[in-house]
């Protein structure tokens, strides 16, 4: 149980960058103009041929021509609001009001002569005030529902960009307390085992000084190289706790510990070093940290219960000292419960309790499943 895997590093910020959602937009949008302008000429057509047309498929050839000089006027429009992109509205409305009044006014024209010719009927170049103010309305409306359109579909590509740049945000956010919840090491674990390698050594022990070191190394290796966003084996995790207990071990030599894992459960998936908080709480809580209590006799045990796993850290604690055992671990088990809602939400939960007059349990809840 004290052969530890080293967990190669991942970084923390390592997020699949948001994709290029220009060219989909663009083409969104040429196939809105294309919709728009097809349907209407469709539209005309089809009331040309009620009406009889002498000329239907000049018409056609026509209206299709018509068009593509729209899909080009809309085009213009399109790089005019790309210019105007970053400028508030009560600028950029009167600018593309003035785009839309030129627009229709020549594809006015435009429609003019070319249906002028399709029908065959004699060109008069004659301007009507009425007729221009009729003319303009009609096809700026036009023109200003096609800009609707544009700025409908370019407000849904903006509305989803900006829920994926919130969503890495809060993914960052997210991952960047995983860390700082990571790496709240007990400096109280730290300095108590550097001070039991000092111990040793003056007791010309050096060959368990150089052993703890060793453990020392390999367990803070890992500690410190692991993303806490990661998840490791449950055969791994208890693997960690295992090399954590036998440092403890050296400081108190009456501690004993049992793990109970099923086979079926070694490869279930567990946030590295979830139980590190509860092993700690185990051991300054239990007998062992508690003057005058006698040995530490510390359980981690894991169980399947239909899609759930469970793992529970029991540990002894007298009667006593009650209020110590039960109260003094809130910090720990802050911090335990919060890494379960960042990384589960509400599909799991930490529950604690008190075994009669002689024990403490802290049980973990979580989703099962298995590392790959």
């Amino acid at each position: 149980m004290s052969q530890v895997t080293v967990i190669s590093p991942t970084d923390v910020y390592e997020f699949a960058p948001a994709g290029n959602s220009g060219p989909r937009k663009r083409r969104t949008i040429l196939w809105l103009a294309a919709a728009f302008w097809g349907l209407h000429a469709l539209a005309l057509w089809v009331a040309d041929l009620l009406d009889g047309h002498p000329h239907l498929l000049r018409v056609a050839v026509i209206r299709i021509a018509l068009t593509l000089i729209g899909l080009a006027f809309c085009y213009a429009i399109h790089i005019v609001l790309q210019k105007l992109a970053g400028r508030p509205w009560r600028k950029k409305a009167p600018i593309v009001l003035f785009v839309s009044l030129v627009a229709a006014e020549l594809f006015a024209w435009c429609s003019y002569f070319a249906l002028a010719y399709a029908k065959g009927a004699p060109i008069h170049v004659t301007i009507e005030g009425s007729g221009v103010i009729r003319t303009l309305v009609s096809w700026t409306w036009f023109f200003l529902a096609w800009v609707g359109l544009y700025l409908a579909v370019q407000y849904g590509y903006e509305a989803r960009e900006e829920e994926r740049r919130s969503a890495h945000l809060r993914s960052m956010a997210q991952s960047a307390k995983l860390q700082a919840l990571h790496y709240q090491i007990n400096p109280h674990f730290l300095f108590n085992s550097f001070n039991s390698v000092s111990a040793l050594i003056l007791d010309g022990r050096a060959e368990d000084a150089n052993a703890m070191v060793e453990r020392l190394a390999a367990f803070f290796r890992v500690n410190l190289a692991t993303n806490p966003d990661v998840d490791i084996s449950l055969a791994e995790e208890i693997a960690l706790q295992a090399t954590y207990l036998e440092i403890e071990q050296v400081r108190h030599p009456d501690l004993e510990f049992r793990v109970d894992l099923p086979k079926a459960l070694e490869p279930a998936a567990i946030p590295a070093f979830l139980l590190q908080p509860l092993v700690e709480n185990a051991i300054k809580h239990g007998g062992s940290g508690v003057p005058g209590s006698g040995a530490a006799s510390i359980t981690i045990a894991a169980q399947q219960d239909g899609e759930v796993l469970r793992v529970a850290v029991t540990n002894n604690c007298p009667a006593h000292v009650d209020d110590r055992c039960i109260s003094g671990t809130r910090t720990g088990l802050r911090n335990v419960r919060e890494r379960l809602s960042g990384r589960f939400e509400m599909g799991a939960k930490l529950t604690t309790e008190r075994l009669g007059a002689s024990g403490f349990r802290a049980s973990l809840q979580m989703p099962l499943s298995f590392v790959e």
